[in-house]
């Protein structure tokens, strides 16, 4: 690429230091490619810095960070033509995987220098827009509840040890689901636009991120059996058993809380706002340099 390459990235993301982005900086160089760095500076610097880089008429910007610093910068060119390039510098870099993008730094630029990019779908929860899943209730208060010094401490460890606290300490509250064909309801939602959720498993394992539907997995009860064994199936890929879960697709999906009580909402494993919330697919909302066929 001739045009200068601008940079997104987080300083403090799990291997998005300023030394590892001055070695993509040297890697890219390597390959042809100028580059502009934008360290994002707090929350929403990344949205910001992403609309910015579409105003100048960029072709192709690249998020160098985890999956949190990636949601920002698609919630800032959702729709505008310019294409995405992930360098992985995260904890779990679960779009990276999902999309086939290399781990590794030098295999990751060749990627976003001269790859090809291709369409895909996105979620919008309220008005923000998702990649990977929205989830409702327990992850989300997972997330909520989480500790930053033990995240950075034992790392992904850090979500199944606060998950089994919240289960022993919070009531899960009882969640309604509608779409223009069913209703059900359940304890916790993941609408999913991803085959993926924490890692290489998810609750969702035919979703697609071209076929312009999302996935919507409903647990129907809240025990801890019933919790350890839908985190189970997730773990090993497969359909959540019926008796456990409803599965199905839609284009739209209404979540709402008939108690009214707060119930906290996720996206890409950043909290975003509490029930009521309606959550839609956006189809090819975004082109992105990709390693995987979309058959």
């Amino acid at each position: 690429m001739s045009a200068t390459l601008p940079i997104i990235y987080n300083p403090i993301a799990g291997g998005g230091s300023e030394r590892r982005m001055r070695r993509a900086e040297r890697a890219l160089a390597e390959l042809g490619c100028r580059t502009e760095l934008l360290p994002t500076s707090g929350s929403g610097s990344a949205t910001s810095l992403a609309r910015r880089v579409v105003a100048s008429g960029a072709r192709r910007l690249v998020a160098a960070g985890g999956d949190g610093t990636v949601n920002e910068v698609i919630n800032g060119m959702a729709g505008s033509g310019t294409e995405l390039a992930i360098i992985p510098a995260g904890t779990a870099n679960v779009l990276a995987l999902e999309l086939d993008i290399p781990l590794q730094l030098r295999e990751a630029c060749e990627l976003a220098c001269a790859g090809q990019s291709k369409a895909i779908d996105l979620g919008v929860a309220g008005s923000r827009y998702f990649a990977l899943m929205a989830g409702i209730g327990f992850d989300a208060l997972v997330i909520k509840n989480i500790i930053p010094v033990l995240k950075r401490s034992i790392r992904r460890a850090a979500f199944p040890v606060t998950g089994l606290v919240t289960l022993l300490q919070q009531e899960l509250l009882p969640l309604q689901v509608e779409t223009a064909e069913r209703r059900c309801e359940g304890y916790f939602v993941v609408v999913a636009n991803s085959r993926y959720y924490g890692g290489k498993f998810g609750p969702t394992p035919q979703a697609s991120m071209t076929d312009g539907q999302l996935d919507v997995c409903v647990l129907k009860g809240k025990s801890i059996q019933e919790m350890l064994n839908f985190w189970v199936a997730a773990l090993r890929r497969n359909h959540v058993d019926a008796s456990l879960a409803d599965y199905f697709r839609a284009k739209r999906v209404d979540v709402s809380c008939p108690s009214g009580k707060p119930v906290p909402v996720q996206t890409d494993g950043e909290l975003i706002g509490e029930l009521p919330m309606s959550i839609a697919v956006a189809p090819r909302a975004l082109r992105v340099c990709t390693g995987k066929d979309f058959a």
